[in-house]
């Protein structure tokens, strides 16, 4: 029986703990929002130099993935460096290549040659980034050629975004006397851990919703508990021992994943320590038993396909695929943040999702191709203990209105500015929050914004900050604020939407977004 016929038993359209990174369904702890969104916005600041370290499988292959997946692909050149077995002039090739460069013979004409190319992205206003994966295999030669790219730079910004991942044997390296100029250089330094113990059961139901079985599948906490107490929330030790769950749970015709299936599974995980794995005294012929327990699973499971047929939702909506996503996060309804985003490859099928099963992308409005709004670039505000006293609302100007709102941001929050429709525009109400202005010939409104996952896609908690607002309004009924958009959520919004006379997508775009939040800026 083929393993996809497993998953097809369980109601699953594929295997939600897969071996291998996936980062189009990418589970976002605080922890990783926080450290994401900073990562993110040292690349897109020009930082310069940023390093990410771990311990083996605690994702930090997904989350580059994820980030890459992120940037808009036609404002960044990027190189995934993986092979960091090679060194010196070799390395230095690879990298060029990466680039698309034909690599120069020699050292230093290599380095001229990434010069020249750096020089020329920056004046298309272009960024460069080169991703260093499994660093720690650098040698101190070919981390002080790190260094050298380090130094490529204008008077005011690097040219060269350089983001070093590796295991904490990188971290020993780096400490090195002969490398202090390469470590003095590190503007941001993320460290990734294990989900704590409270985050392991939501990560369960956040992968199994993401591969189309929501609801259908359980963890018992008392399960999740002996989990967490021998993988530490190690996610390549969790997709193992969770992946030998599934074949159990298939062969018995069973939905719950319970204490008795998680000590068998990680009996059969060479990885995890046999001293650490609290299991019962079992006979020897229970032992046997134990042993086969996979493969009862696999011979059993063919009976089972047959009422796979349940897994179909009576109800779907297409959702399409887009290249930028971006997402504004709302402050006291905010849930604990999670992401699925599907990947932003230009040649991904459109998928179909229910509110039941899945969830999607929030998007801006230049990504929807809506016609009432274009964004311009967030200002960021630098945080403070005490607001500033507030004059009285300005307008005319974008430098009045940054004047007036200027006190407000705390920690985490920007300025957004956003152009509005000439529908919309005398509808919009300014306060002290909220500030109108003219410019080019168009009106713009400016807003205090939670900019914390400005550059990530935290679709889930978007989505379900949305859902409390519309349900607030009478607009959305018979489902619990679950962060997934399916065809009731996307109605609701459709309405919502063209009770202000915005195009009535049924997208969570950014001006949509914005009116929920604000219900008090706008008339109809």
């Amino acid at each position: 029986m083929s393993a996809a016929s497993v998953y097809a038993a369980l109601g699953l359209s594929r295997n939600p703990f897969p071996p291998t990174p996936d980062a189009g369904s990418y589970f976002f702890t605080s922890q990783l929002e926080e450290e994401f969104t900073e990562i993110a916005h040292c690349i897109q600041a020009h930082k310069g130099f940023v390093l990410l370290t771990g311990e083996v499988g605690l994702g930090k292959s997904t989350m580059v993935r994820r980030l890459l997946d992120t940037l808009p692909s036609e404002g960044c050149h990027s190189a995934l460096i993986l092979n960091t077995f090679l060194q010196g002039e070799a390395l230095l090739a690879t990298i060029l290549g990466d680039f698309g460069l034909t690599p120069q013979p020699g050292l230093e004409a290599g380095l001229a040659q990434l010069n020249a190319f750096l020089l020329d992205s920056y004046q298309q206003s272009k960024t460069c980034l080169l991703v260093v994966d499994d660093a720690q295999n650098l040698s101190v030669q070919s981390l002080e050629l790190i260094r050298l790219l380090c130094n490529l730079e204008t008077d005011q910004e690097k040219l060269l975004q350089i983001l070093l991942v590796g295991q904490p044997e990188l971290e020993q390296a780096l400490a090195a006397p002969e490398l202090r100029q390469l470590k003095s250089r590190i503007v941001k330094h993320a460290r990734l851990r294990g989900l704590h113990k409270d985050e392991l059961s939501r990560y369960f139901d956040f992968r199994v919703n993401a591969a189309g079985g929501a609801g259908r599948l359980t963890l018992q906490p008392a399960a999740a508990d002996v989990l967490h107490k021998v993988t530490s929330g190690n996610l390549r030790q969790l997709h193992l021992v969770l992946d030998r769950c599934l074949y159990g749970l298939a062969g018995s015709r069973q939905s719950v994943v319970d204490v008795d299936l998680v000590r068998r599974a990680m009996a059969d995980v060479p990885s995890l320590s046999a001293d650490a794995v609290v299991a019962p005294p079992r006979s020897t012929g229970a032992a046997r038993a134990g042993r086969t327990w996979m493969l009862a699973g696999l011979a059993m499971g063919v009976a089972t396909v047959a009422v796979a047929a349940w897994v179909v939702s009576d109800v779907s909506v297409r959702v399409p695929s887009f290249s930028t996503p971006v997402v504004v996060a709302s402050g006291a309804e905010a849930a604990t943040s999670q992401a699925v985003a599907e990947p932003s490859s230009p040649q991904s099928a459109p998928a179909t999702v229910s509110d039941a099963t899945a969830s999607v992308p929030v998007v801006s409005s230049e990504s929807t191709g809506a016609a009432q709004t274009s964004s311009s670039p967030p200002v960021m505000v630098g945080s403070k203990d005490v607001p500033t006293p507030l004059p009285e609302p300005e307008a005319d100007t974008r430098a009045a209105c940054e004047r007036q709102l200027g006190g407000l941001p705390a920690e985490g929050q920007l300025i957004d500015f956003q152009r509005l429709s000439p529908e919309l525009a005398p509808r919009i109400k300014p306060s002290s929050r909220v500030c109108l202005f003219g410019e080019a010939g168009q009106r713009w409104v400016a807003w205090v914004a939670n900019g914390s996952v400005r550059h990530i896609v935290a679709a889930q908690q978007a989505v379900r900050s949305a859902q409390v607002a519309l349900k607030n309004k009478g607009l959305l009924e018979g489902i619990a604020p679950d962060g997934l958009l399916g065809p009731r959520t996307a109605e609701a919004l459709a309405r919502f939407q063209q009770q202000h006379r915005l195009a009535p997508t049924g997208q969570l775009d950014e001006m949509t977004f914005f009116l929920l939040e604000n219900a008090d800026v706008a008339t109809r």
